[in-house]
């Protein structure tokens, strides 16, 4: 059994549809980790003073919970931002990602990911699936029964791809 349980995301919401249900099961937002590029943070996670469209969002950041605390970490200062290969880091996988902004990770994203505890099948699906813009989301349990449970509800959910458990 792995330590994480991730899944990829096409799009914010349905990232956000897991993240309630991950809420619901007692996840913390230091249990989570979201990894994007720097693109797909741009068009869909950062708000933009003049637009209304992402009121809900704003409405769900400013009111707590899951959802606001880990989609405003993809703004804030703990999130690592690395521009020469373009991706945006959140949460527990900060660490074992911060390799690559420093250029000493070999492989690359590829490597980053093996060496924060993916295999490399994994490592290599999702490596291509952020490039194309979807959302890896990695979750830490804190146990067996927690793990189990985070893997039920990937595996419910119809807008998430990629499983690894």
């Amino acid at each position: 059994m792995t330590s994480l349980v991730s899944a990829t995301f096409e799009t914010r919401m349905a990232a956000e549809e897991a993240l309630r249900k991950l809420e619901n099961i007692g996840v913390s937002d230091t249990q989570i980790s979201i990894v994007v590029t720097d693109e797909t943070r741009g068009d869909h996670f950062v708000m933009e003073d003049h637009s209304r469209a992402d009121e809900g969002f704003a409405g769900g950041a400013t009111a707590g919970g899951l959802i606001g605390a880990v989609l405003v970490a993809l703004t804030a200062a703990g999130t690592l931002v690395i521009p020469g290969v373009n991706l945006v880091v959140t949460g527990a996988l900060v660490g074992g990602l911060a390799g690559l902004a420093t250029g000493a990770t070999t492989g690359g994203l590829i490597g980053a990911l093996i060496g924060a505890g993916f295999n490399e099948h994994e490592a290599k699906i999702y490596d291509e699936e952020i490039r194309k813009g979807a959302v890896l989301m990695a979750v830490k349990p804190l146990d067996s029964k927690q793990h189990d449970r985070i893997e039920e509800i990937f595996e419910e959910d119809e807008q998430a791809y990629n499983i690894a458990a």
